[in-house]
């Protein structure tokens, strides 16, 4: 699957199915690592949080490209 964004790129959370985080929708961040074996994109988030967005499943956008 190719990936859209590219590490240093801001992103903003619309959808994610995981309840072990205190993320929610709106929350922006920078992605610091890509592993597509994996399907991961790696995200540093503005409120401390450091988590893994799953390819496919959790919902994104970009909006501010590196």
């Amino acid at each position: 699957m190719a990936v859209k964004v590219k590490i240093g790129d801001r992103v903003e959370l619309i959808e994610m199915d995981d309840t072990w985080t205190n993320l929610k929708t709106g929350d922006k961040g920078n992605v610091f690592k890509i592993d597509e074996n994996q399907e991961l994109i790696w995200v540093n988030w503005d409120n401390g949080e450091q988590l893994a967005l799953l390819i496919g499943i959790d919902r994104f956008k970009v909006i501010k490209k590196k």
